[in-house]
């Protein structure tokens, strides 16, 4: 009798051990938990997403990782933050759309979530994860496989894949080039993707991504990366980044696209190849006549670019000449090919005032 108590006693204390033991295996390894713990706290992980800290993430969980990233910076639910960047921001292709471009009258969120509304890729889910990997490959963030197609969704992300992630979420706060010299150092450079060695770079230089390795300069492009992994890197981007919410100095999102397509005018190529000739900073937007340098060919526009994002290119082979900007910054004359024209910056109309 005592042997059969002593039985069922140690049964007890066996199963009673075993959610503890499996709560410590289900939970972040020790070198995560206080990050984890701040990126959960923060609100940077969606809650599907916190628990099996420790296994391989997936494609389509990337992909929520990098939406509620964008979300939580600019204090806005998923939601709110898809429908009001697509609203405000060009999508991947530069392009503005509206409801009059669709008619279904669902909002970008319904849309994108909505098995019904069609899909950019074959395989996607049904589920959650639907709505965020459509939308974050509409904002460019996110690419797909092969012949484009296919997005994979269950597939296990690699460090090269998360780190292209990283880079393009990240460049819709900050566009400046943080990138190092990898070459010099990885000893495994020759194993990055060609079209992932600027985003390790970028991420290297923002101190986001790193070795893999304590005794030799490591990245390990292919290898799997972490639940646990993920959120401290979203955390440290949240926290340390040049530009990060807990700095307070995100720009509103209505003004990320202006800033985004200002930047990437002046810096579009190699350094000192963008030469502006004229450049007037109104309250509507900014007017630009510029020369672009390429090796030894040179080419010319004159272009507005608006606080909403959009850009009006008002001469795409020249940049004209007599350039002004009328006292109450609303209008805008110029002179191409001896004729004479005026835009409105407000209606955004171009009037021809003189010339053939």
């Amino acid at each position: 009798m005592k042997r059969i108590a002593s039985l069922a006693l140690s049964l007890v204390l066996l199963l009673g051990c075993l959610p503890a033991a499996m709560a410590v295996e289900d939970g972040p390894s020790p070198w995560a938990e206080e990050e984890v713990s701040r990126a959960v706290e923060v609100g940077l992980v969606p809650q599907s997403l916190q628990e099996d800290w420790q296994q391989p993430m997936t494609r389509g969980e990337f992909a929520m990782m990098v939406i509620r990233y964008l979300a939580v910076t600019y204090d806005r639910t998923d939601e709110q933050l898809v429908n009001d960047y697509m609203t405000y921001c060009p999508d991947r292709n530069g392009e503005f759309w509206g409801e009059e471009d669709f008619g279904d009258g669902l909002t970008w969120w319904q849309r994108f979530s909505d098995e019904k509304s069609g899909s950019c890729f074959t395989d996607l889910p049904t589920g959650e994860q639907r709505g965020y990997i459509q939308a974050a490959y509409h904002m460019g963030l996110v690419n797909g496989k092969g012949d484009g197609t296919l997005y994979d969704p269950e597939g296990t992300i690699t460090r090269q894949e998360a780190a292209c992630l990283l880079a393009r979420v990240y460049q819709k706060l900050d566009p400046e080039d943080h990138r190092i010299a990898l070459y010099s150092g990885y000893t495994d450079y020759s194993e990055m993707a060609t079209w992932a060695i600027d985003s390790i770079a970028s991420v290297v230089g923002l101190d986001i991504m790193g070795s893999t390795s304590a005794s030799a300069l490591t990245f390990d492009p292919l290898g799997t990366y972490s639940r646990e992994q993920a959120a401290v890197t979203f955390l440290r981007l949240y926290e340390d980044a040049p530009v990060s919410a807990a700095k307070g100095n995100v720009i509103k999102l209505e003004e990320a696209a202006y800033q985004q397509e200002l930047w990437e005018v002046f810096h579009k190529g190699d350094p000192g190849t963008n030469i502006p000739g004229f450049q007037a900073d109104t309250p509507w937007g900014t007017v630009l006549a510029i020369r672009h340098r390429n090796m030894m060919h040179f080419s010319e526009e004159l272009l507005v670019i608006y606080r909403d994002g959009r850009v009006q290119v008002l001469s795409a082979a020249k940049m004209g000449s007599d350039w002004s900007v009328n006292d109450s910054q609303d209008t805008f004359s110029y002179t191409v090919d001896g004729v004479q024209y005026q835009l409105d910056l407000t209606t955004r109309q171009v009037t021809q005032r003189s010339g053939s």
